[in-house]
């Protein structure tokens, strides 16, 4: 048993029954205790009875009882306040940094248990639980769903929280940096975001006016601009204007190697994505403001209606022209990631931030009122016989799969968590 299913027996009481310590002092476990999700003990402010006497402390989990000292923890103050110590294996006697014995536990599992425990984490299925979700009560799923819809929601908070210390609590940038990053759509998600850490948005609204300048900053930010081999018209003056500007304002560039073209469709092209987004700070002058309302429609998105500037009708990429002169829109279904992934998560988090309970909810509630459109992991769950009718329950299935499902975190999943407690 790994230790985290030794965890998962300790706190939700799997264990076998007539407890005992290794000493055969009886024990009675009044509360397991809180789990810790940082440095320390396992579990904190346990309240255990030990021979008739209450103890309240924490606890320290090991598979095997010699991890103790192998971790150091009898030189650690911070484990003397250790009242139980639960192993799966006996070894040497658990004593403190005071040199005080700490009652050990040796945790005794029922084989059906530990069975449909391998069983969960060795097979190959879809998802873990493949066999036997169909057979979870539906109140407990949809519970499950509406929770990991708020902790999608919240996914990006440390990322936020870095971000705005970074940049003096300026939820402005933070925003710029946001939606520079969704533009990468994956793949070139970091160097977005490397490239608008390195270009303050106050620079760019100085400039809202001026496509072409927005485009220079940009293009020039992103390293594109000191390739000194191409050189149409187009480029030449980009890299006129943007060399003056740099001085200006004190510019550094990431370097051009970070982009990926290799593999992508033409039209998400790092170029083209970076077109897109000066469109989108001249479009709107920098005044995200009506990317930010909440509705019932998409109506208030309809700034990320963009296309690009004239040159990319008839390029994908610097100093090659193609054949097929076309307007490189933003399409529907990008928009809808953007807002999906970067716009509503972002609000999320600024309203949680500010106490702002009524937008939270008003947020759930527009993507519980949003038609989501398939895709084949939506339609995998739908063949399981969970179905996604609304888009929170789509963002909430997309990130169940990817964040518990396909790194086989059943102990921390309520459906995982139905299927080992079913008797």
């Amino acid at each position: 048993m790994n230790e985290d299913f030794l965890h998962f027996i300790w706190q939700y009481r799997l264990y076998t029954p007539q407890l005992s310590t290794t000493d055969k002092q009886s024990i009675e476990v009044i509360h397991p205790g809180t789990k810790n999700t940082d440095g320390g003990p396992d579990f904190f402010n346990a309240k255990i009875k030990i021979d008739n006497t209450l103890w309240a402390g924490n606890v320290e989990i090991h598979q095997d009882e010699k991890e103790w000292y192998a971790h150091q923890h009898h030189h650690d103050s911070t484990y003397d306040n250790v009242i139980l110590h639960v192993i799966e294996k006996k070894g040497e006697k658990t004593v403190n940094s005071q040199n005080r014995t700490i009652p050990t536990f040796q945790m005794q599992v029922s084989n059906d248990l530990q069975s449909k425990y391998q069983q969960l984490y060795h097979n190959a299925l879809w998802v873990p639980c493949a066999n036997h979700i169909s057979k979870v009560d539906k109140f407990i799923l949809q519970q499950w769903i509406d929770r990991l819809l708020i902790e999608r929601l919240e996914q990006k908070n440390e990322l936020i929280k870095g971000l705005l210390q970074a940049h003096q609590n300026n939820w402005d940038q933070v925003l710029f940096i946001l939606l520079s990053r969704s533009f990468g759509f994956g793949i070139n998600g970091q160097p977005f975001e490397m490239m608008a850490r390195q270009t303050p948005l106050t620079t760019l609204l100085k400039h809202a006016d001026n496509l072409f300048q927005i485009e220079a900053i940009l293009y020039g930010q992103a390293g594109f601009l000191s390739k000194s081999e191409l050189n149409d018209e187009y480029i030449y003056s980009l890299r006129k204007e943007y060399k003056f500007l740099k001085l200006k304002y004190g510019l550094n560039p990431i370097k051009a190697h970070l982009w990926k073209f290799l593999r992508l469709r033409p039209g998400n092209f790092p170029t083209i994505r970076l077109a897109q987004l000066a469109m989108l700070i001249h479009k709107t002058h920098g005044q995200f403001e009506p990317l930010l309302s909440i509705d019932k429609s998409m109506q208030q998105f309809e700034s990320l209606n963009i296309e690009t500037s004239d040159y990319w009708t008839t390029h994908y990429k610097f100093g090659s022209t193609s054949k097929k002169i076309s307007k490189k829109q933003l399409g529907k279904a990008s928009q809808q990631r953007i807002v999906y992934n970067t716009i509503l998560p972002y609000l999320f988090i600024y309203a949680a931030k500010h106490n702002n309970q009524e937008q939270k909810e008003k947020i759930i509630d527009y993507l519980y009122q949003q038609v989501n459109e398939k895709n084949a992991t939506l339609n995998k769950w739908n063949e399981l016989g969970v179905k996604s009718e609304n888009e929170a329950q789509a963002q909430a299935l997309l990130f169940l799969k990817k964040n518990y499902c396909d790194s086989k975190k059943c102990l921390n999943c309520q459906i995982g968590h139905k299927v080992l407690c079913k008797t």
